[in-house]
């Protein structure tokens, strides 16, 4: 595939952005992808895509350092898409940077998205908001230079049936509304696309009905998510595994590990607060050295 085409149109990476509370944005560590649900901001003054983490998990975007392709699924846009971007880390100032996302925010239209993170940034404002929440508020942003668009069909998204060996019980199961795979192509960047349906295949793998075209062996994640409308809670699973041509024409993944982080309950939340914490002072002494 190759990506030395003219740039895509703005207007519609624009609206896409507008209307999407979500989407899928995957990196890459050589031939490993990794794929997360991340909300997009749209700079206009510089035609840039804005995608953003707290210092608390710069895992999420630390692999852009390294390598600068990435890919943005946009299956909320009317017409959904994957944009191939490049992708710069900017990390010199996490408060302005915090700033720099809040004028982003302000300058969409209206919308459920734009309403929560109106409310989520009032709330972070408070006193309380600042001693609980003040290390979330601090941002590393990734501009994304859009190289061009690659339109989808993109179907239904299929089922995560129960998965007792990898931890996943019926009901986390069936919270998920989507599922997508990525792997990395031979041109080095990130793609992904909607899983459409899912079979157990033994107690190792599962079987996804995809049109991901995969290599024997290949490196690759899974995805699984959900989210409210305004992303006032959310659930995810990230497998990380490989893949491999199935009998059927499915593509066989084979999970080696997986992460998982749900807010949506009050349990969830105080969790979530402590882990932020915790692995925000690890960002800075490991920024600051011995």
């Amino acid at each position: 595939m190759s990506l030395d085409e003219a740039r895509p149109d703005t207007e519609r990476v624009r609206q896409a952005v507008y209307d999407s509370p979500a989407a899928e944005v995957a990196t890459a560590a050589g031939d490993r992808p990794r794929t997360y649900p991340l909300s997009p901001f749209y700079d206009e003054d510089r035609e840039r895509v804005i995608v953003t983490s707290p210092p608390a998990y710069a895992g999420k975007v630390d692999t852009v350092r390294e390598n600068p392709r990435l890919s943005l699924l946009f299956y909320e846009a009317g017409e959904p898409f994957v944009l191939y971007g490049r992708g710069t880390v900017r990390d010199d100032d996490l408060e302005a940077n915090a700033e720099y996302v809040q004028e982003l925010i302000r300058a969409e239209p209206p919308s459920p998205k734009r309403e929560g993170f109106t409310r989520t940034s009032s709330w972070v404002d408070s006193r309380l908001g600042r001693f609980l929440f003040g290390w979330y508020a601090l941002r590393l942003v990734v501009e994304v230079e859009p190289v061009r668009i690659e339109p989808l069909d993109e179907g239904t998204a299929g089922r995560l049936p129960p998965w007792p060996e990898e931890d996943v019980d019926a009901s986390e199961a069936e919270s998920y509304e989507r599922l997508v795979l990525t792997v990395v192509d031979e041109d080095g960047w990130p793609t992904t696309r909607t899983v459409r349906s899912v079979e157990r295949r033994g107690e190792d793998a599962v079987a996804l009905e995809t049109p991901l075209a995969v290599r024997e062996g290949q490196p690759a994640c899974l995805l699984c998510h959900w989210h409210t409308p305004d992303l006032s809670k959310l659930g995810q699973r990230l497998f990380r595994g490989r893949v491999a041509e199935a009998d059927d024409g499915r593509v066989r993944f084979t999970p080696g590990s997986s992460t998982y982080m749900r807010n949506a309950t009050p349990l969830d939340r105080l969790k979530f607060i402590w882990t932020g914490k915790r692995r925000t002072r690890a960002y800075f002494r490991q920024q600051d050295g011995p």
